[in-house]
């Protein structure tokens, strides 16, 4: 629920600056827009299946129900409206039949791209979290790629869609007893019906560019040294796990293994404008959980990293960064079994990183900017008492974070 607080108020600060959709050519200032929206997807229970213990002892195969889900979407139509990219989080369902998804990462391409009064469509792919739990199962996670083809209609700032997609990953291996597995297939189908709105941030700031008033007040204030200061970002992110953990296979190998979490970001940094450097001091903390048969690991990090990032390429606004962290880790696995707890190991030290990622930036004054990060830091491992390790290893996303500056804002 943080994590929706912290989008309620980035979505809140940036609407106040919304303009309706534009067109006028591939400049700078209308390479990207941000939207914000919902869907509603329906899963259809054909060609999906389960199998279970029934009263009698013996197992038995059944379909599973529909499934419908309500989504949250935080996106962004780029390269002029050929493009969109987005983050959905599932935020209500209407079905409870064990299956569920996640965090939702996805890409679409509009072959003619998305134009005021016209229908547009699109096909796309995206990175799907899936769910699923039985009886007193473990909550199994698998990550999917699902392919979609739908409709977008386009009228001043609002997107209507229709669309469907399939998982062709839908079928997986289940722990139905401690030592019993079963595969079953999850719903592959769906259809969906959808709406955005989309903020434009950056056309006002156009005809200044143009003119060249942009370029003279960037170089009066930078000679100034007036570009620089301090700077600060919020936003929603997620942590993948990248590797299984081979403590998991050999003490509980029915509870599966950690796949993701999400979680508020929060950055203090300083920015030096001359050489296009960023310095970092970022706060992340996530807790990931799993259960099965009595048996329950909490896996908790505390991530509290310095990093120092150079921009080395900027396309018409979309300016990429790469760079170096170095992170003071606190990891910790927490493990019960019927209540009693028999496992606390604990880790903390310094951890090197590796940090990239990209600004939506038309211009070098804003007083914010939206901003996204990929971190990796390596060797992220805990020694369990088995003699066996515990993989922390994770690629964090941070989609979209609002960074300000507050020296520029006055």
């Amino acid at each position: 629920m943080k994590c929706f607080g912290v989008i309620a108020f980035l979505l809140f600060s940036l609407g106040m600056q919304a303009q309706p959709y534009m067109v006028g050519g591939n400049t700078r200032h209308r390479f990207a827009q941000l939207n914000i929206g919902f869907d509603y997807r329906l899963f259809l229970s054909e060609q999906s299946h389960t199998t279970f213990i029934n009263e009698t002892g013996i197992k038995e195969s059944n379909h599973l129900n529909n499934h419908h889900e309500g989504r949250i979407i935080i996106g962004g139509t780029h390269f002029w409206g050929k493009a969109d990219f987005y983050i959905a989080f599932p935020v209500a369902k209407a079905e409870e039949n064990g299956f569920s998804t996640g965090v939702d990462l996805g890409a679409r391409y509009f072959p003619c791209r998305i134009k005021h009064k016209r229908i547009s469509s699109f096909i796309g792919i995206s990175l799907l979290e899936t769910r699923f739990i039985q009886d007193e199962g473990t909550e199994l996670k698998r990550f999917t790629y699902p392919v979609m083809a739908g409709l977008v209609y386009n009228f001043k700032n609002n997107l209507f869609e229709l669309s469907a997609g399939i998982n062709h990953s839908n079928k997986i291996n289940y722990y139905i007893t401690k030592t019993d597995q079963a595969q079953i297939k999850t719903q592959p189908f769906w259809v969906a019906a959808g709406y955005k709105y989309m903020l434009e941030t950056t056309v006002s700031a156009e005809k200044n560019w143009q003119n060249g008033k942009t370029k003279l007040l960037t170089d009066t204030l930078a000679r100034l040294k007036r570009l620089n200061g301090l700077t600060a970002g919020i936003g929603p992110s997620s942590a993948f796990f990248l590797k299984e953990s081979r403590h998991n296979k050999n003490v509980a190998p029915y509870i599966d293994n950690h796949k993701a979490t999400v979680f508020p970001e929060f950055t203090v940094g300083y920015y030096f404008h001359k050489p296009d450097l960023q310095f970092n001091l970022v706060y992340r903390g996530l807790k990931s959980e799993i259960e099965a048969y009595d048996f329950k690991q909490e896996a908790t990090r505390k991530a509290f990293s310095f990093e120092a990032y150079k921009y080395f390429a900027d396309y018409h606004g979309f300016a990429a960064f790469a760079g170096a962290a170095a992170s003071y880790e606190q990891l910790n696995v927490l493990e019960k079994d019927r209540g009693t707890l028999i496992n606390d190991i604990e880790y903390s030290g310094i951890k090197p990183g590796i940090v990239l990622g990209w600004d939506i930036r038309p211009n070098r004054i804003q007083s914010w900017y939206l901003r996204t990060h990929i971190r990796y830091f390596p060797n992220m491992n805990l020694n369990m008492p088995d003699n066996k390790k515990f993989s922390f290893d994770q690629l964090e996303f941070n989609f979209i974070q609002w960074v300000v500056f507050p020296g520029r804002m006055f």
